[in-house]
């Protein structure tokens, strides 16, 4: 009775298959692409893949096909151009053909969704991009594998293991492994079903792997370096939520409390932050040498709040009282309880992006750090999650610290000990713009510095193979700030790891609304710093060196 199941599931799947690759779809092919590899790629989502790392990362595929001559439209063109240089990978802004690929739609166990384009074999540069989703996570964006295949690389997005949108953390409520899959679980297991996918469908794996993604993209990046030191020859790590504990309950808490009032209703508007970031351009701008709309270190602004305040009998292009005690608790780091800085406050300079993040896009909505800081408190925090009716101003995260221990010790990308990851000859570049005002650029600094510390007691030195960049005048996660904010990481990366040509420098543009690239500035790896030579033209790299001061 077994044998006969067995058979006529196996006819079944006869008919599947032939279903699969009728005429209509192998008619696509064309004579650079052969008809054996279009049946290849429908083939996929028969693989059984469900024994990969012993049953761990089993892994089915729901859907394959082979898009052939695919012209994106206008919009999903833009998406895709803005992603590749979120991604570090920018691609030519006009590029609206994708190469002949193979899309392939599937989840790893246990809720895992991943899209994964791969290039038609004639095509294919030998290398596999994963784009780390950032935020919460919770979708599954085509545009990352769209840039991603048009620099010839089989590219991977997914979801983090979960459905959400924004600040939403209600997917974790009480739910341990996905936690697990948000925090590290996901880019590995993804990693390794995208690899035997490409076993099957080039019959070979990629070359090199490399891993790319902003802020919780980001952390994913460092996080896979330690825990799967193999997985990625190359981490591209751009605003790192490294320490995500801290991130949200800490920054995002305290600025959260500093800029709601006890209604919580937003202390600061639109027109103050178009105040503050004015006189803040007006009092900084000019420190590097140069009067450019971008504050080249906020390090040595000497910016006041209180010389906006509002004089007696005025309120109109003031800042009142309150306002000025709000802004002061932006700028100022946070203290535990015997003043030592716990984290870093928000640089001068990343006021342009405090729309949103510090005050509401639009009235029906709170700052992004309220959202930040509630949901993760609410629902991510703690293995059983806060009584509902919780107040979330009654939070202690002194207090709290060892009850938070749990869900930290495997949500945190914090340690320094990156010894195996250098050991298998893997590269890091990390990039944190200094007008990032999510995640201050500080953090990233000390855990770098960290890092540093404890490679050096190892006799090694962490600029072997992880280098830190800071970008002048650009936000967190975004294109739009006032500095240059297109560079290629993806190519300096692959040089070092490919070539073992470190980056001594990267190249940063600065594109105006048509794409025209209007400056370029280089960037020196941390804690080397940029200067102007004094006389050339402020908008070429060729007038600008490294310096140690």
């Amino acid at each position: 009775m077994m044998n006969t199941l067995h058979k006529g599931a196996q006819s079944f799947m006869s008919l599947a298959v032939l279903a699969a690759l009728s005429y209509s779809q192998i008619s696509q092919a064309t004579a650079e692409v052969s008809q054996v590899e279009v049946r290849a790629c429908a083939a996929l989502q028969f693989a059984d893949f469900s024994k990969l790392e012993g049953g761990e990362a089993a892994a089915n595929v729901i859907k394959s096909r082979f898009v052939q001559s695919y012209t994106m439209s206008d919009e999903a063109a833009n998406w895709a151009y803005k992603y590749s240089r979120l991604m570090g990978a920018p691609v030519d802004r006009a590029a609206k053909d994708l190469p002949n690929h193979c899309l392939v739609e599937g989840y790893v166990t246990p809720t895992i969704r991943f899209q994964l384009r791969l290039p038609a074999r004639a095509l294919w540069n030998q290398k596999y991009l994963l784009n780390a989703c950032m935020g919460f996570c919770g979708e599954v964006s085509p545009y990352p594998s769209m840039a991603g295949i048009i620099r010839k690389y089989a590219t991977m997005s997914h979801d983090g293991g979960h459905t959400a949108y924004g600040f939403d953390g209600k997917w974790a409520r009480n739910n341990e492994q996905l936690k697990i899959d948000f925090a590290y679980r996901a880019n590995h297991v993804v990693a390794v079903v995208a690899k035997e996918i490409m076993e099957k469908y080039y019959h070979s794996k990629p070359q090199y792997s490399f891993i790319t993604g902003c802020s919780k993209g980001g952390h994913a990046g460092v996080m896979a370096a330690k825990r799967y030191p193999n997985d990625f020859d190359g981490v591209i790590a751009r605003g790192p939520t490294i320490n995500y504990t801290d991130v949200n309950l800490v920054n995002c808490m305290d600025n959260a409390k500093a800029i709601l009032d006890h209604n919580d209703q937003p202390i600061l508007n639109l027109d103050d932050v178009a105040m503050i970031s004015k006189a803040v351009m007006s009092e900084c701008d000019g420190d590097d040498g140069i009067i450019d709309g971008v504050i080249g270190d906020p390090r040595i602004c000497s910016f006041k709040p209180a010389t906006l305040q509002c004089e007696a009998g005025k309120v109109k292009n003031c800042l009142l009282e309150d306002k000025v005690a709000a802004v002061n608790a932006l700028y100022a780091p946070s203290l535990n309880s015997q003043g030592e800085e716990v984290f870093g406050g928000l640089p001068y300079g990343s006021e342009p992006e405090w729309l949103g993040w510090a005050a509401p896009q639009i009235p029906q909505l709170k700052p992004f750090y309220y959202y930040a800081a509630t949901e993760y408190l609410k629902y991510i925090a703690y293995p059983k999650a806060l009584d509902i009716d919780y107040d979330w101003r009654d939070f202690s995260y002194e207090d709290e610290r060892q009850n938070l221990a749990e869900v930290s010790q495997f949500m945190n990308a914090d340690d320094p000990d990156l010894r195996a990851f250098k050991q298998t000859g893997g590269k890091m570049l990390i990039l944190h713009g200094w007008s990032d005002a999510a995640v201050p650029a500080y953090a990233t600094i000390d855990w770098y510095e960290t890092v540093d510390e404890f490679m050096s007691q190892n006799q090694l030195s962490v600029r072997d193979f992880a280098r830190l960049f800071l970008l002048p005048g650009v936000v967190h996660c975004g294109i739009e700030g006032p500095g240059p904010s297109t560079y290629d990481a993806l190519m300096a990366l692959e040089n070092w790891v490919v070539g073992g040509v470190a980056p001594d420098s990267l190249l940063t543009k600065k594109e105006d609304k048509s794409g025209k690239v209007v400056r370029t500035r280089p960037v020196f790896p941390y804690p080397l710093s940029v200067k102007y030579d004094g006389k050339g033209n402020t908008n070429k790299a060729s007038s600008f060196y490294a310096s140690e001061d």
